[in-house]
């Protein structure tokens, strides 16, 4: 009978001859009824019956569900979830462990992260003993899956990597954001998880939130808010072992209902145990034939009895076009997509034709009214033929089509794909991924490649007409919208997808922007390439004393033109991205100003209102200056002041940086020119400072030695000064016969000490003239130093330029080698080799645990450019790098966008891309006083560093300037 649940008979029971099988049997007759998967098929299932071995008379046969009553699981010949029949077995588990007959050894663990049951497929997760796990093959299971483990034999393996369990609970005030946002994955929350991420939200804040939060946070869908809140409102709920009742345990086999898979619109209650369904899409199972609502846990530790209603039950139909696959929606050589995706694309876009004010990339993201949207789709399912859909808003029917393409059981990217296509985008260069994510769009399946298909063409279409609108930004907010749709991982691994958003934004920007679906792209507007200027962490006391101390000077502020013309601000926003912004004085000179942001591609007017010392948008008016509204904003979006603007002020016009400006209008030949000048400049420059250096050096030497022999001549004639006054006191003293002997010596010291004193005086004057030549020197070496810094960054700055303008940056240097002849000071050897830099091991350079002292304990002494990376007290990361002999601090922001040192240009989706981008440019581009690139790894050997290291700039300075 293999793995059995033991039924006890409530009645007598003589079978009528027409039913075939049915066994005879007598009351309280036990049976063995064998226990499976209810997700597995078998020929031995009949609707309302059990197949069954009656242990008193040995015949195998059908028996009613009606006249039985569930016992329980044996195991070791004890009766485990007994009935309240009163048999006499264990209740619970022990809290030690439970060895069962297939050799799990199963005790009791705390789950932070959610792992999969080995039984019902769904994920174990919340605080307390909600599950077990086996200490040999790390199996986990829910409590109330325990008694089916026995399905399931122990396969130990040693290799197999251990489940993150705890041994002790860790409450939910404690989950970090990662934490909260894994738990959501496990919910089919996921949809959401980036913006809880990107708000930081932790397990503390569950506690606080609602309705008003969610809808603060741009979550506006009240299914979504109600779907979100439940799953919150039931983690907090502690779990209580004992409101698990015996009658749990005592229903039938759950494949006596016709269970399919669906997504719910609203909240429903499971018919098990009366909670909500968890959940956006995918929530649970209905019974298509007496319309039952379960859990996928509760569907599969048993269900009651299944009784089919003569109606229709609500939610059901014979079939339906919403969560059926897409091999059965469309015959392929006929319609190039399901039904439903080609009437929704079709009517989008015939109304974005036919309305140039529809902002299309953000009709995707909207949030229409529910009721619509559930009344459109029901209308879909039923028949999809006859829906009118030019009674329904854009935003209505992108939003049905979006759920459409959710509820696919598998997405339009197949799961079992899911795996190659991530490991594509792990290739650097965009030509080769995209190549390369063309070839597997061929191999999946013919109704997925051919939707996928019809669906780009769709976003290209789009695309084009939101261009023609004067639109130049790339559909990132549309790309982003689709990325979780179009493409998830399996369930056995769903939580990997809070953490591939990233991957999953550029395989289908990618795909989108790099692959032909038979429609033309326009050309879209980028973002600057080069982050601005920022002053480094030097330490956190410093800023802090300095936050209270940030100039409010309109003057000084780099967006603000002051009186300029309407005409001047749209020529220098013109073909700008979303984002882009200045401020200028009003029109009406009344001391009033105009913040002008481009936003869907045209120009935003907003007027900065001043009353009473406050200034705003509307009142009441809050900021005290119009440079405290700004930073406002750059930072909170301006959807709080107009819903329509849910934008940042992100890249500011500055009026310190019209060279960019010019850069990128310039005439490609003109700045290769302007690159050679300033680079011959540089190296006339920097052999000017070799030679002044060593001049300096020499005439030190010389000023120092002249010192000394000038200090020993002093020294000397003081001792032919006292030699002098002691032969004057002999003279007087001496006898008349010694006179003339002691008046020669006494002239000839006077001459003497009179050559000394002359030579003194000459070698004083030789010294005062070494050392005025040596000030000079020294002054000299002093003002070229920031001649060749600018002429460095220059050099830095065009050849930046012109790799934006599409020079490769080999034939930059061959241009540079040739004016040079090859000899003044470019290095002609040297090749980039970035895969082999220590970098790219995290391991080198970053420190888990680490404080800002530790920091500079370890960088005490080494060499410029040494560097690491370490957890900072304000929960985001700190680079630490020793630079012109001390240790300076540099905060790493953690942005929706990304990580970096400042916006707009915190796109680093991971510290690695970070330090290997800055492993090759300066960080002075942030900071004057960090003239170097992170060079040396904190944990990797100077010396094998720097046989792989690759310097961005194509010179080779010998001359350090200090």
């Amino acid at each position: 009978m293999g793995e059995y649940a033991l039924y006890k008979a409530l009645l007598n029971s003589i079978p009528s001859a027409n039913n075939d099988g049915a066994l005879q049997f007598l009351k309280d007759d036990v049976f063995q009824i064998r226990v499976q998967s209810p997700f597995v098929e078998s020929s031995s299932h009949r609707q309302g019956w059990l197949y069954a071995y009656n242990r008193r008379t040995g015949a195998e046969g059908y028996v009613p569900v009606g006249s039985v009553k569930l016992l329980g699981s044996e195991v070791n010949n004890t009766i485990h979830h007994p009935s309240a029949l009163g048999v006499e077995a264990l209740h619970a588990m022990p809290a030690s462990e439970v060895r069962t007959r297939n050799g799990h050894r199963l005790g009791d663990v705390y789950f932070l992260t959610p792992i999969l049951c080995g039984h019902c497929k769904d994920y174990v997760w919340g605080c307390g003993r909600v599950g077990v796990q086996c200490k040999d093959c790390h199996a986990c299971f829910h409590k109330i899956c325990v008694r089916f483990a026995t399905n399931y034999v122990c396969q130990k393996n040693n290799e197999v990597l251990t489940a993150a369990t705890l041994d002790q609970d860790k409450p939910i005030t404690e989950w970090s954001s990662s934490t909260v946002v894994e738990w959501m994955a496990a919910l089919n929350l996921y949809p959401y998880a980036d913006v809880f991420r990107c708000k930081d939200i932790k397990g503390s804040d569950l506690v606080h939130l609602d309705k008003e939060k969610l809808m603060n946070m741009g979550i506006k869908d009240e299914f979504h808010q109600k779907a979100i809140l439940s799953c919150v409102s039931e983690l907090l709920k502690q779990p209580d072992d004992s409101s698990v009742t015996v009658d749990q345990y005592n229903y039938t086999e759950v494949y006596a209902h016709n269970l399919t898979q669906h997504s719910f619109s609203t909240l429903e209650r499971c018919k098990k145990c009366n909670k909500f369904l968890r959940g956006l899409l995918h929530q649970g199972f209905i019974c298509q034939d007496c319309g039952l609502v379960a859990h996928r846990t509760c569907a599969a530790t048993g269900l009651p009895l299944c009784l089919p209603s003569v109606e229709k039950p609500l939610g059901t139909q014979s079939k339906s076009i919403f969560g059926e696959g897409l091999c059965l929606q469309f015959n392929s050589p006929d319609m190039p997509a399901p039904l439903i995706v080609v009437k929704c694309t079709q009517e989008l876009e015939s109304r974005a034709k036919n309305n140039t004010s529809l902002e299309l990339y953000s009709l995707y993201c909207a949030s229409p009214p529910a009721d619509q949207v559930n009344e459109l789709r029901q209308k879909l399912n039923e028949s999809p033929n006859n829906v009118d859909l030019s009674e329904y808003s854009p935003a209505c029917i992108a939003n049905v089509l979006k759920k459409f393409l959710r509820e696919l059981p598998d997405p339009i990217i197949p799961v079992q794909w899911y795996d190659r296509f991530l490991e594509s985008s792990k290739l650097r260069n965009d030509e080769q991924c995209s190549t390369l994510l063309g070839r597997l769009v061929q191999e999946i399946p013919e109704h997925h490649r051919s939707t996928l298909t019809y669906l780009m063409s769709h976003f290209c279409r789009i695309c084009q007409m939101e261009y023609a609108r004067g639109n130049r930004n790339p559909p990132t907010i549309l790309i982003q919208t689709m990325c979780h749709i179009l493409l998830r991982p399996p369930w056995e691994r769903i939580i990997q997808v809070v953490y591939n958003t990233q991957a999953h934004n550029r395989i289908i920007e990618l795909l989108l922007l790099h692959c032909d679906w038979n429609e033309t792209l326009p050309k879209f507007a980028g973002a600057p390439a080069v982050p601005p200027r920022k002053v480094s962490r030097i330490g956190a006391s410093i800023l802090d004393k300095e936050k209270s101390s940030i100039s409010t000077n309109l003057q000084d502020a780099e967006w603000y033109w002051g009186d300029i013309k309407r005409e001047e601000v749209n020529e220098k926003l013109n073909d700008t991205v979303d984002g882009t912004f200045l401020v200028r004085d009003a029109s009406s000179k009344g001391g009033e100003y105009t913040l002008t942001l481009r936003k869907g591609g045209t120009n935003k007017l907003i007027k900065i209102c001043h009353r009473n010392g406050k200034y705003g948008f509307t009142e009441p008016y809050t900021f005290s200056s119009v440079v405290e509204l700004i930073n406002h904003y750059r930072n909170d979006s301006l959807s709080q002041y107009n819903a329509s603007l849910d934008i940042k002020l992100l890249y500011p016009i500055s009026k310190n940086n019209q060279e960019e400006e010019i850069a990128n209008t310039e005439n490609i030949d003109k700045l290769t020119a302007n690159l050679v000048e300033v680079h011959n400049k540089l190296l006339d420059k920097n052999k000017l400072f070799e030679q002044v250096t060593e001049d300096f050096n020499k005439t030190s030497q010389e000023v120092t030695s002249k010192r000394q022999a000038l200090d020993a001549l002093k020294e000397l004639v003081k001792v032919f000064q006292d030699q002098t006054k002691t032969q004057e006191k002999f003279q007087s003293e001496a006898q008349p016969h010694e006179i003339k002997t002691l008046m020669d010596n006494a002239d000839l010291l006077k001459q003497r000490l009179k050559m000394m004193e002359e030579s003194c005086e000459q070698l004083d004057e030789n010294l005062q003239r070494q050392e005025a030549y040596n000030r000079s020197l020294e002054r000299e070496l002093t003002s070229l130093k920031p001649e060749i810094r600018d002429l460095m960054r220059e050099c830095d700055n065009y050849q930046r330029w012109l790799i934006t303008r599409g020079v490769k940056l080999a034939r930059i240097r061959q241009l540079l080698n040739k004016d040079d002849d090859g000899t003044d000071g470019v290095d002609q050897t040297e090749e980039c080799d970035i895969e082999n830099l220590p970098h790219n091991d995290e391991k080198t350079w970053f420190v888990a645990n680490c404080s800002r002292s530790m920091a500079e304990q370890y960088l005490a002494g080494k060499p410029d450019g040494t560097f690491l990376v370490r957890p900072s007290s304000t929960h985001q990361f700190a680079l630490s790098i020793a630079c012109n002999g001390i240790t300076n601090h540099c905060i790493i922001q953690k942005t929706k966008r990304g990580l970096g040192f400042a916006e707009p240009y915190n796109i680093y989706d991971s510290l690695k891309s970070l330090v290997l981008h800055y492993s090759q440019n300066s960080l002075e581009i942030h900071n004057d006083s960090l003239n170097t690139t992170l060079r040396y790894p904190i944990f990797t050997n100077t010396a094998n560093a720097e046989e792989c290291y690759v310097v961005r700039s194509t010179y080779n300075y010998s001359t350090k300037i200090e």
